[in-house]
């Protein structure tokens, strides 16, 4: 006998600007449509992902359901639900909403971002998480020449961020890609208070970059536990725990760039968690994670204990720039670094010598931070940041500030 496919109906409600037509795709304003599928049919074992406003709301459906339907949130302050499947976005941060119908469960990633974090383009569109479309018109480049086509600057893997500055190169000709409308004849030039992402172009797609093991295709192996934290964690990125699930990564994995890396995890029965890599777990063999209680039970119930898993890298569902925070013991003759909010994670940071006109490598430590023990001068920096997979964040003019503020680049690592 055949399993009737249970579908769920989204519909979105944006003050009338605009219509979520699929779980990507968005009608605007002006009535142009980006997708034209009203509905998305829901695999079990699959998770949908949409990315919300806060304030914004959206409805979900079981169509052809025969038995009653029930709807869950696992954190209801970043994004609760109605008896009747309403969303609505409350706060930043990321919630699982389950929909059970008898046995079954279907489940909806809901990513909520505050208002500044979603870009407008020239043309005033909206781009969201979950999309990114650039136009003919909103590319436009400086100089010379700007080249560009409507699929050119569309990303993809469910979420792309555009701003005006992407479309910008200069020297002679700007050319659009798929994955970043930011591209240079072979590096990126960076401009006076202006960071461009990528020095060479990065491929059409990050998971077809071969990082070894740490590929994005890249499938881990190992057992889920759950711990409460007592002390700080090893990555020094505590604070995250109010907007990211979070995890302690086994030291071998964890040494090997994954400090403040984004991973899913999955458990025996396929349910899946999103969480931050905030801490390290000496114990233990790699591949192992040790949950926070809290992201344990987004996905299992304590009673579990320990379980096998899978883990895999994704990117940071973020829209905002790569940060620095300085330790506040740091001066021009002493410093440390640490490199926050990356999309992927990070391999390197360099700071510019101008003396010989050269980049220089800073020593990257256990505890998240990336030293320079003979200091770097009074400052203002020209920082180089190089994620596992190639991409390239230049930043210019970060200040010597040692009063632990975070300091915001302008750009993050292409999706």
């Amino acid at each position: 006998m055949k399993k009737r496919l249970l579908s769920f109906v989204l519909a979105l409600s944006l003050c009338g600007s605009l219509t979520l037509c699929d779980w990507g795709g968005y009608v605007n304003a002006a009535g142009k449509t980006a997708a034209t599928n009203a509905s998305v049919t829901l695999k079990s074992k699959k998770v949908k992902k949409i990315t919300l406003k806060v304030k914004q709301s959206v409805k979900l459906k079981l169509k052809n359901a025969k038995k009653k339907v029930t709807y869950s949130s696992s954190k209801k302050k970043v994004a609760k639900v109605t008896k009747k499947g309403k969303v609505t976005a409350l706060k930043v941060g990321a919630a699982t909403i389950t929909a059970k119908s008898g046995k079954k469960k279907y489940k909806c990633r809901v990513t909520v971002i505050s208002g500044k974090n979603v870009n407008k383009d020239s043309e005033g569109q909206a781009t969201t998480q979950g999309q990114a479309t650039t136009t003919q018109e909103q590319a436009t480049t400086t100089q010379e020449q700007a080249t560009t086509t409507q699929e050119q600057a569309t990303t993809t893997q469910e979420q792309a961020t555009t701003t005006q500055g992407q479309a910008t190169t200069t020297q002679g000709q700007a050319t659009t890609t798929q994955e970043q409308a930011t591209t240079t004849q072979e590096q990126a030039t960076t401009t006076q208070g202006q960071a461009t992402t990528t020095e060479s172009q990065s491929t059409e797609d990050t998971a077809k970059v071969d990082a070894g093991e740490y590929s994005l295709t890249n499938v881990h192996n190992g057992e889920g536990t759950f711990y409460d934290r007592e002390t700080p964690g090893a990555c020094n990125l505590d604070d995250y725990e109010a907007v990211y699930y979070t995890v302690a990564m086994q030291t071998e994995d964890y040494m090997n760039n994954m400090a403040g890396a984004y991973i899913e995890i999955t458990d025996k029965d396929g349910d899946k968690v999103q969480a931050m890599v905030t801490d390290r777990l000496p114990e233990g063999k790699k591949g192992d994670i040790d949950m926070t209680r809290k992201t344990f039970l987004a996905i299992e119930p304590e009673i579990t204990g320990r379980m096998n898993i899978t883990w895999r890298i994704i990117p940071l569902p973020t829209d905002e720039p790569i940060c620095y925070k300085f330790k506040p013991t740091s001066s021009e003759y002493w410093a440390e670094v640490q490199v926050r909010n990356h999309r992927y994670p990070v391999k390197s940071l360099e700071y510019f010598d101008n003396n010989t006109k050269q980049y220089v490598a800073l020593e990257r430590k256990e505890y998240n931070y990336f030293a320079a023990a003979n200091g770097m001068g009074k400052g203002p920096y020209t920082f180089r940041v190089t994620d596992i997979y190639g991409h390239v964040c230049i930043d210019e003019n970060i200040p010597l500030d040692t009063s632990e503020k975070l300091i915001n680049g302008k750009a993050n690592f292409p999706y």
